[in-house]
């Protein structure tokens, strides 16, 4: 079993991680082949009912991939950290004992994740700040700690609370990376024909990296508290 080195070094350690289990990579770009090609086929159409039946149906499609893929990628990360290495087969458990759970505390961080947006503009920024840093965890509790949705998220709370320092620095690398990766996935993407599609690799990639510094992290903190 690997024990999450505590952060910063959940960075170097997670990078190890995924370059000896690139397959953690996969379920998020199953999961994105499968939202564009839904909307590939159902474009707009006319009338107006139709268009709005497609909308709903994308909706739902891309509901069922973003838990798919959030299931199966946690679930594979919390795997690479116990064995040093994960399969499909750890991410179709967790996506068996944690999609439920994941459904409402999606709901629960989409609420939440609007009204910092609306009052980010009073606060300066700062309340989505603090919605990343509170809720950072949710997924990996979810999945991992296998919390109903509501739970998961009181839990997230509950660990940026008790233990600030390591969440603040695991938040502000996965903001930093977020940044690059950004700005690295529109380089790539103008420069060719198939820089929309490396583009994507590369964004799926750095979200597989950043699923295992989190469940890193997340095991690390849980240990931490309750030991």
């Amino acid at each position: 079993m690997t024990t999450p080195p505590a952060a910063p070094g959940i960075f170097a350690a997670s990078l190890r991680l995924l370059l000896r289990n690139p397959s953690i990579v996969v379920p998020g770009l199953v999961a994105g082949a499968l939202g564009a090609l839904t909307g590939v086929m159902l474009g707009p159409t006319q009338p107006l009912e139709s268009n709005l039946l497609s909308r709903l149906l994308q909706s739902v499609v891309q509901l069922v991939a973003s838990i798919f893929a959030i299931a199966f990628t946690t679930g594979m990360a919390a795997a690479a950290w116990r064995n040093e290495r994960a399969g499909f087969a750890d991410g179709a458990r967790a996506f068996g004992r944690g999609a439920r759970h994941l459904v409402v505390a999606m709901f629960v961080l989409f609420v939440l994740g609007v009204a910092a947006a609306l009052l980010a503009p009073f606060t300066l920024g700062l309340s989505l700040l603090a919605y990343l840093f509170f809720f950072i965890y949710t997924m990996a509790a979810a999945v991992v700690g296998e919390r109903g949705g509501f739970a998961a998220v009181a839990e997230s709370v509950d660990l940026a609370f008790t233990r600030p320092v390591p969440t603040l620095l695991v938040a502000s690398g996965i903001a930093l990376v977020c940044l690059v990766t950004g700005a690295l996935a529109e380089f790539v993407a103008a420069r060719s024909a198939l820089g929309p599609l490396l583009a994507g690799v590369v964004v799926q990639a750095v979200i597989a990296y950043m699923t295992l510094v989190v469940v890193g992290e997340y095991r690390a903190l849980r240990s931490a508290v309750s030991g």
